[in-house]
């Protein structure tokens, strides 16, 4: 691990008006996620909403979706999510040679969890509501992770420009992918126990 860097105090050691572009650029990814947690609390609530018009959940006739497939997704997003973070850090601390690995794995795991809810999507055999709050919710976080995804590669694409000192692209591409993390948590949550 020799000629690794604290980050902290790279942080502290950047100009003044360095220090505010960066800051700024925190507090701009901060406004832009509570837009998108606005937009997930909606289709939360409007499933919500769909569900309080039936005495039960799903609906007579209507067989509930089966877990296993969403649980290992869950999974690897959750641990993509560890490795992302891994990722970020190893870049602040100069550790480029674990970013690559770390950065890689949070794709290949990206995309195995969009695989398998595109096979549920494409596979669900549920109608009505049920169905059509299965389809819309999953189509929407999948687009969403794609979009970030997208991000993702376009970080590892251009990884020799990051460093102790250049690392705000790394660091707003883990950011949204966390995001990408929690809110499936909250949907599937919606979506698979309750």
């Amino acid at each position: 691990m020799t000629g690794l860097v604290d980050s902290k105090a790279i942080e502290q050691s950047l100009t003044r008006e360095e220090q505010l572009a960066l800051k700024n650029k925190r507090a701009g990814m901060a406004i832009f996620q509570i837009s998108w947690i606005l937009i997930f609390v909606v289709l939360i609530w409007a499933n919500l909403g769909l569900r309080g018009q039936e005495t039960t959940w799903p609906p007579p006739g209507v067989e509930r979706y089966d877990v296993v497939l969403p649980i290992i997704a869950s999974v690897l997003l959750i641990l993509s999510g560890f490795t992302a973070r891994s990722g970020l850090q190893a870049v602040r601390t100069g550790d480029l040679a674990r970013f690559t690995p770390m950065w890689r794995a949070t794709l290949v795991l990206g995309v195995i969890f969009v695989g398998i809810m595109a096979f549920e999507w494409v596979n669900t055999t549920a109608t009505g509501n049920y169905g059509m709050l299965l389809r819309v919710m999953v189509a929407f976080h999948a687009v969403h992770a794609l979009v970030i995804g997208a991000f993702l590669w376009n970080v590892h694409q251009n990884r020799a420009r990051y460093n102790p000192v250049n690392f705000w692209s790394v660091e707003a591409a883990a950011q949204l992918w966390y995001f990408v993390v929690v809110a499936w948590l909250l949907f599937f949550v919606v979506l698979y126990i309750i």
